[in-house]
Order: C-alpha cells, then sequence, then structure tokens
C-alpha cells in the first residue's frame, strides 16, 4: 500500500530554450512540464517534528515515476529521525516522460540540460507556498548536473543536495570520431541503435524481465517502468503503428540527443580551420577528449562552477558506475564549495561522499533502501543544522522594529568615521 496521495500538475516551462531547435515551430512557443506532488498520508500539522521540502530530478530516460520507490523508502526512514516529509515534487524535463506526451508537437531535436534548471527554478517560485523551507533536492545522474545548477542561480534556495552519481565532470557520453581504432564504448551509441517498440505491454514486460541490465533493479522500479516508461501507439515518430503495440514514452531520439549535441563540422576540435561558430556552438569546452563529432558542455561546465556551490552537497556514488570513476569522484569532492559563494566544502564538513558498493550508475533503480537509508541520515543532520542558524536569526532580527529593520543603524554611521558635519560644527564652536 501506498504511503502517499499524489497531486498532478501541469506548469509552463520557461522561455527562451537554451538552443533554438529545442522547439519546432516558434521560438516563442509554449513548453509545459508534467509535475507529480507527492504527499506523506500520516502528514498531520500536530507533528512536531521539523517540516521540509524534497524537489527530485531525474537522470535521462528515466521518468519521474521510476522514483516512487525512493520516496517510499524515504518517508518510512524519515518516521525514524526528527523531520518530517511535507511533500516530495519532482517533474518531467520538457523532452522527457509525460512531458514530452504533452509537447509531442512541440518538440525540435536539440534539448539543452540547463533548461530544466530554470524550468525548476520557476516551478518553485510558482507553487512556493506549498514548499515550507527548508527545501532538500534529490537528483540522479542529470537530475544530479540540474540540481545543482539551481542552487548557482539561487545560492540559497536548497538547504542541501544529495546527488546520486551526478554528472559533472570532465568526461560525457561523447564517441570517439569515426576511424578511431580502440575507441572507447558509448551509452549513446548503445541507445541509438536500441530496440523502440514491442508488440504488446504484456510482451515488453517479459523480455525485460529477462535482461540482465533490468535484473538488477528492485522490483518496485520495474513495476514502474512497464507502466510509464512505455505508451501505446500510435505516437508522432510511429504513426503507423497500432495499439495495442507499445513504444518508449521518452524516445530514442530525445534519449540520445539529450546524451550528446551534434557539431559534424568539427568546431573546436584539433583541425585549426575550424574556429568555434559562437552562434551555433558556443558553449564547447575546448579541452574534452572529443568534441567531434559529437560533445556535451553541461557536464564540465558546470564541474567548473562546483566551488560556488552553496548548500551543503551528499554525493552518493555506485562502486560499480560507469559514468564516474575514482578519479572523478574524488575531484568533485575535493571542488566543491570551496571557492567563493561557496559552503567551504568538505573541510567545513559540508561536502561528503558515500559509496554504495556493488551498485552502478543506475543508484536509484538498483539500491532503493539504501540510498533511502543514507539521504534521511544526511536530511536529519542537516536539519538540525538549519533550525539552529533560523533560530539565530530570529533571535537576531524578528526582534528589532520595523524602523531598526530599514534605517542606518548606529554602527554603520560609526564605521563611516561619524558625520563629518558634526565635526565641523564642533570646531567652528570651538572657534
Amino acid at each position: 500500500m501506498s504511503c502517499f496521495t499524489i497531486k498532478e500538475h501541469r506548469v509552463p516551462a520557461s522561455y527562451i530554450r537554451e538552443y533554438p531547435h529545442a522547439l519546432a515551430n516558434d521560438q516563442e512557443e509554449q513548453l509545459y512540464l508534467a509535475v507529480k506532488q507527492y504527499i506523506p498520508l500520516e502528514n498531520k500539522k500536530e507533528d512536531k517534528r521539523t517540516p521540509c521540502t524534497i524537489i527530485g530530478a531525474h537522470a535521462n530516460a528515466f521518468n519521474k515515476e521510476l522514483y516512487e520507490p525512493l520516496w517510499e523508502d524515504l518517508i518510512k526512514e524519515s518516521e525514524k529521525h526528527n523531520y518530517r516529509i511535507v511533500s516530495i515534487w519532482i517533474a518531467d524535463v520538457a523532452h522527457q516522460g509525460e512531458s514530452s506526451v504533452i509537447n509531442e508537437d512541440k518538440l525540435g531535436n536539440d534539448p539543452g540540460w540547463y533548461d530544466h534548471p530554470r524550468d525548476l527554478t520557476y516551478l518553485i517560485n510558482l507553487k512556493r507556498n506549498e514548499m515550507p523551507r527548508p527545501i532538500f533536492g534529490l537528483g540522479h545522474s542529470m537530475g544530479g548536473n540540474n540540481l545543482v545548477n539551481v542552487a548557482l542561480f539561487n545560492p540559497r534556495l536548497f538547504t542541501s543536495l544529495v546527488l546520486l552519481d551526478p554528472v559533472i565532470q570532465q568526461r560525457t557520453a561523447e564517441i570517439a570520431p569515426p576511424g578511431m581504432e580502440n575507441a572507447p564504448s558509448s551509452v549513446a551509441k548503445l541507445s541509438t541503435f536500441r530496440r523502440d517498440i514491442w508488440p504488446s505491454r504484456a510482451e515488453a514486460a517479459k523480455l525485460f524481465a529477462k535482461s540482465p541490465f533490468y535484473k538488477k533493479w528492485d522490483k518496485r522500479v520495474l513495476d514502474r517502468w512497464i507502466e510509464y516508461g512505455l505508451r501505446d501507439c500510435p505516437t508522432a515518430l510511429h504513426p503507423e503503428a497500432q495499439s495495442p503495440q507499445v513504444t518508449l514514452t521518452t524516445s530514442v531520439a530525445n534519449e540520445v540527443h539529450t546524451f550528446l549535441r551534434p557539431n559534424y563540422e568539427g568546431y573546436g576540435a584539433e583541425n585549426p580551420e575550424k574556429k568555434i561558430n559562437r552562434y551555433t556552438h558556443p558553449d564547447i569546452v575546448a579541452n574534452m577528449r572529443y568534441n567531434y563529432p559529437f560533445y556535451r558542455s553541461e557536464g564540465p561546465r558546470t564541474f567548473a562552477r562546483l566551488p560556488e556551490v552553496r548548500p551543503s552537497v551528499l554525493y552518493i556514488f555506485g562502486s560499480e558506475s560507469d559514468v564516474s570513476g575514482d578519479e572523478f569522484n574524488n575531484a568533485k569532492l575535493k571542488t566543491t564549495g570551496v571557492g567563493v559563494g561557496g559552503s567551504g566544502g568538505q573541510a567545513e564538513g559540508r561536502v561528503k561522499g558515500v559509496t554504495l558498493e556493488g551498485v552502478g550508475h543506475l543508484i536509484a533503480m538498483e539500491a532503493v533502501e539504501r540510498t533511502a537509508a543514507e539521504t534521511s541520515n544526511w536530511i536529519e543532520s542537516e536539519v538540525e543544522r538549519w533550525r539552529r542558524e533560523e533560530e539565530d536569526w530570529q533571535r537576531n532580527w524578528k526582534t528589532k522594529s520595523l524602523r531598526e529593520k530599514q534605517d542606518v543603524d548606529e554602527k554603520w554611521k560609526a564605521m563611516m568615521g561619524g558625520d563629518p558635519r558634526a565635526k565641523k560644527r564642533q570646531k567652528d564652536t570651538k572657534l
């Protein structure tokens, strides 16, 4: 039995999109986000534990409903601690999941990762009255990157972030140029040629159950994949297919266009004749391993700004992850929050890393209970810190009168060296 009720929302996405070809028609066209709000059944106002809000963000091609088992376990874990979850919010990015169905006739082929942080910021501003502080962010893979960028836009919004193997590093899903020997494998290449249509939902379920890839998943997650990860035909990309055939809710095209962005011309690559085209490819990171024939800049660009991250961060890594090994994990831990405007990082106890043994990149699918336990312990400690800071603020600020809060205070005047006119009058009096 579920431990929450679900409210569904359709919220406008932000304007304007990162790349012009993210939209099929006019650049002014309005996209929408499919949002779900999970409200614990035992959420009572008389509960004296500190109320908090959680904002979720999903991985590429893993629609928002796959995280429901994690929310279930996190709510159960919270009952052991001195905080209560008022609600959990998560949206499908505009070109994936249910959002992609809503926007089907409007989507192009060039989505940007930075669009969703802007969309989430807009969502939070619209629904702020239903989101009591402290607000925690929990993001997986691309979703971790998304939440860090929300925090960079608005450093005080999140009290803390929990990032599950986030794609924030000097490497992406890039592939080597054609003809290169011993080129590394790429998940984007595998996804490009994956199957995307099945005779029926039941037949697809049988095949998924036999797949080594899906056998690692928590059964609850797999059940939701079959329910929400597939949609009935026909669709815009499969107009000839008919019910009971099903296809992926997030199309292969929308998945792979999120993994990589084309740079067929080779801008910014080793050829000096190919200078970066600042109109079409202004965001190429020149020192990447490969920028041709594809690139993806948001991972390395966000990594460069990790020192600025203000909220505390719990990183949860998977020991078997093929996305981020020890080198990249350690780099994240060393740099997060250590710069101007940052939290102070590991040295001040504001950044921590946990590695789950035997778990791959799909942490939220493979290790639901362990992830919920680590997350809940972290939230409790950060809620305590937030509460102390709030009490200090209340004591030092709320006791002042409105005039005291608005006027120039005496300490300011003293630090300005006092009123020069008063000194002049005093001098004139002596004369």
